[in-house]
Parts: C-alpha cells; sequence; structure tokens
C-alpha cells in the first residue's frame, strides 16, 4: 500500500513540474518534436503555449508547418494566414502559404487591385506594425533634429537640409504612425476565416432553404462581412459573396 502511494505522490509530482513549465520551455519542447518528427506532440506542446493567451509569428508559422507535415493543409494554412497578419513582411509565411494553397481544392482569382491600391498595400506590408511604429519613433525624433537644424542653423545649407529633411521625416511619421494603426487594428479583427469543412454550399440568405449560389472547400480563405444567427455572410476572392454557416469556417 505504501509503494502504491508513494507511485501515485511521485505522478502527481512530475505533473506539477509540468504545469510549472515556462511557455518559453513548452515552446522549445515543441520545436524538439517538430525536429523529432513527431509533429502530433509537437502541434500539441505548441498549443499548450497558445492556452497561455500568447501568440507570436514564429509560434504561428511552426504550428503551420507542423500541420503541413501531418497533410491537414487547411489547418495549415490558417496559421500561415495568422502569422501574416501580425507581421505582412514575414517572406517565410507567405512562401509555405503559398505551397499550402496549391493543395486545396479552391483555386479562386482574385480581383485585380488598382495600381493605387496595390502600392499602398505593398508598402504597408514591407514591415511589421511593430517595426512600423519604431520607425514613427525614429521619424518623429529625427524630424526634431531637423526643425532644429533649420532653427538654429546660420548656414543656409544646413537650414535647407534641416527644412526638406524634416518635410521628409514628417511624410514617413505620418504614413508610419497610419501603417502602423492599420495593422494593429487589422490584428485585432477577426474578418476573415478559413473554411474547414471538406465541402461547404453558400447560400442566397441566412437560411439552409435559401438558394444555393457556389460550393467551396476547405482550406478556401474568405472575408467575413456580417453575422446572423449562426450564419456568417462571406466574400471570397473572386468578388462572389453569401452565407455560410459560422461552424463551417475558422476565424482570424
Amino acid at each position: 500500500m505504501k509503494r502504491y502511494t508513494l507511485l501515485i505522490l511521485m505522478a502527481f509530482a512530475v505533473m506539477g513540474a509540468k504545469a510549472q513549465q515556462t511557455p518559453e520551455q513548452w515552446f522549445e519542447q515543441a520545436n524538439a518534436a517538430y525536429n523529432a518528427g513527431r509533429y502530433d506532440s509537437a502541434i500539441f506542446l505548441y498549443d499548450r503555449v497558445l492556452q497561455d493567451n500568447l501568440e507570436s509569428v514564429p509560434l504561428y508559422f511552426n504550428m503551420g508547418n507542423a500541420y503541413y507535415k501531418m497533410r491537414e493543409y487547411p489547418m495549415a494554412i490558417y496559421y500561415f494566414e495568422k502569422a501574416l497578419k501580425l507581421d505582412p513582411s514575414n517572406d517565410d509565411a507567405r512562401t509555405n502559404l503559398a505551397i499550402a494553397n496549391m493543395a486545396i481544392v479552391d483555386k479562386i482569382e482574385p480581383v485585380p487591385q488598382s495600381f493605387i491600391v496595390k502600392g499602398w498595400n505593398g508598402l504597408r506590408g514591407m514591415l511589421s506594425g511593430g517595426q512600423w511604429a519604431w520607425l514613427s519613433v525614429a521619424a518623429f525624433g529625427l524630424l526634431l533634429v531637423a526643425v532644429g537644424l533649420f532653427i538654429r542653423s546660420n548656414r543656409m545649407a544646413l537650414r535647407k537640409l534641416g527644412f526638406f529633411g524634416g518635410i521628409v521625416m514628417a511624410l514617413v511619421f505620418v504614413l508610419s504612425v497610419m501603417f502602423a494603426s492599420q495593422l494593429k487594428k487589422a490584428a485585432l479583427k477577426e474578418d476573415q476565416a478559413i473554411v474547414i469543412t471538406p465541402t461547404v454550399t453558400v447560400r442566397s440568405t441566412p437560411n439552409e432553404a435559401s438558394v444555393d449560389l457556389f460550393v467551396l472547400h476547405e482550406g478556401t480563405k474568405v472575408e467575413i462581412l456580417d453575422h446572423a444567427d449562426g450564419w456568417n455572410k462571406i466574400k471570397i476572392a473572386n468578388g462572389s459573396i453569401g452565407w455560410l454557416q459560422a461552424e463551417t469556417m475558422l476565424p482570424f
């Protein structure tokens, strides 16, 4: 009896030690499991980090890779998209997302963007929200230096440098603040989703008896426009709009 009691106490001690592990330790163990080819264990451990309400680009990126190795492509796409939502400039996540998208059924051609919209989005996606925020701080500091140079310098060349440099830094500051704000808002909103049901029929209204519009398959990305009674109004890349049951998709 004493032996069994001792074994039970030891088991509880081990469980308590595991519960006290930090998210960093869970993450390292998950990486070790991934490198050893134990992808299901890696996903379990990565998810343990998420349960502590923590998120990061490396965490989402690694989860996407683990799901891809297990050929669970919708979930791989979901986590690559979440990584890119935090950091649109992450080329690795963008590349792996493109590879994962090749494995799904739906190949939807997006609506062409205007030159201005494409350029704006491309410029905004050059850095993450945090990087734009730091750039705005640096630009503001240099703006103050330029203003001081313009006001205090007696040399015309330095005054011109301060004037034009100030204009450039003011522009960089304004754009950086705008981009940082937009990316932060985008990261907080769950206005996109990945279809996780193998095959779903998009309806004309939020009702099972409404007209069938088109069919989507798992792994397809949709934009969420509205909600109603367990349904989401969605738009796909080609501009088509309809209603899907909320349980068929995973928002991000």
